[in-house]
């Protein structure tokens, strides 16, 4: 088996096109924003990708048939066409990683694509009520630009996986690249980060999107988030209250 197989459906006729990647990542937040914009568009999948740098399994469908693990490409037709990359997986190994996003981008160039959008999660460890949307680009014009839009663009930190690398090699090949992070503790499925991170998108690309789904979803978070606030609310209590205890009596055993 080849190391990356592309199997192309269809080669729709697209006007300068923008790649949008929303693979799994922190959060689930790339994948959920990608696939309600695949959902709500209606996007026409033409192309996947299937590789033995995917987990090495298949994926049971509702109807009981199985299908092998891929990356897909869809694409919409709109005031601004879109090629959208989904997918259930990223690469396996470091080097799988890079192969395959090599093959995306050359994939891409062949439709005239020349900006990228990669959409991801910014793991905090905190919870927060309205998550920020953080950006990083391949310019500075770029950030420039996109400053303008409420994102947040700061330094230090290291992207890693899909949204990463393409940024990496986007800039290498002269393709303009920009991350969406949506702020997100990390350890929750977050619909309500998505939602901010597809608000901005859909801003910047002036992409008309119902958010309607994906504003229950994120309720559905944000009762996660009361739940887990509430638990951190009470563990803390109980370390102070432990700690008093201590403090009026040293003798007091945990």
């Amino acid at each position: 088996m080849d190391d990356v197989i592309l199997k192309v459906l269809e080669r729709p006729d697209l006007k300068d096109p923008i790649l949008i990647e929303g693979l799994p990542g922190i959060g689930l937040v790339g994948k959920l924003a990608a696939d309600h914009l695949k959902d709500e568009k209606k996007a026409v999948m033409f192309a996947q990708i299937f590789s033995p740098y995917l987990p090495p399994q298949v994926v049971i469908q509702d109807d009981g048939t199985v299908k092998p693990v891929s990356m897909d490409f869809y694409y919409i037709r709109g005031k601004t066409d879109i090629i959208l990359l989904i997918g259930d997986f990223q690469g396996v190994t470091p080097d799988s990683q890079y192969r395959l996003s090599e093959k995306i981008l050359e994939f891409s160039k062949e439709f005239g694509v020349k900006r990228v959008y990669t959409l991801g999660g910014l793991g905090t460890g905190s919870i927060t009520e309205k998550p920020r949307v953080f950006g990083a680009a391949t310019s500075k014009a770029l950030v420039s630009e996109l400053e303008a839009k409420g994102i947040i663009f700061k330094g230090g930190g290291a992207i890693f996986g899909a949204s990463g690398l393409l940024l990496g090699l986007s800039e290498m090949s002269g393709i303009d690249a920009v991350c969406l992070m949506g702020e997100t503790h990390g350890q929750i499925i977050d619909a309500k980060s998505a939602e901010a991170v597809l608000g901005i998108l859909s801003e910047i690309t002036g992409i008309d999107v119902d958010m309607s789904e994906l504003e229950k979803k994120a309720k559905d978070t944000q009762e996660q988030i009361s739940q887990m606030s509430k638990v951190i609310s009470n563990y803390q209590k109980a370390q102070e209250r432990q700690q008093e205890m201590l403090d009026e009596n040293p003798f007091y055993i945990r």
